[in-house]
């Protein structure tokens, strides 16, 4: 009986352990293996055998990467606190950044208005040179008060008799007394 339904090529099942529940060997419908109800091997179609093994490799995949979805919620989290930690550490750099511009604007005497505008640098020494220049420039303004370079000077300009021949050949072609 064996041999029809398997084919010439029978091997015993304690190799093919999923064959035992076929043949009745081990608590089959016929008991002992020799009467009752025969059972048929059912024959599967290709479609059907690619649908079981792709539902087969689903299942697999799915307990195998079944929480995928939770490390990957984890790992956007811990980008999202990386992230965090990054604009805290910016913002901190700009407020140190911020008091030092103001420590040495006030060491100065540099006012607010021109700290903001003039103190650009990035370090300390840097900072510090341009508070120097700044404040010198201010006690040089402040010393000499605002004025103009040539303020209150007359200036005379004397015509040379070519360009004075020039001026009046224009003048008459414009029809101009001069």
């Amino acid at each position: 009986m064996n041999k029809q339904i398997l084919g010439a090529h029978f091997e015993p099942t304690w190799h093919r352990p999923f064959l035992r529940y076929f043949d009745g060997e081990q608590g089959g419908a016929g008991g002992d293996g020799q009467g009752g109800g025969e059972q048929e091997a059912k024959t599967f179609t290709q479609d059907e055998v690619n649908t079981l093994i792709k539902d087969r490799l689903a299942q697999q995949a799915k307990n195998k990467f079944g929480d995928y979805d939770d490390l990957k919620a984890k790992a956007d989290g811990a980008k999202t606190i990386e992230q965090k930690l990054a604009d805290l550490e910016a913002k901190n750099a700009a407020a140190e950044a911020r008091a030092l511009r103001s420590d040495i604007a006030a060491k100065h005497g540099i006012s607010a208005e021109d700290r903001d505008l003039f103190l650009t640098g990035s370090d300390a020494e840097s900072l510090e040179a341009q508070a120097k220049r700044l404040a010198e420039r201010n006690t040089d303004q402040k010393k000499n008060g605002l004025r103009a370079r040539k303020e209150g000077q007359t200036v005379t300009t004397t015509i040379s008799p070519k360009d004075k021949a020039k001026r009046d050949w224009l003048a008459s072609l414009r029809g101009d007394d001069a």
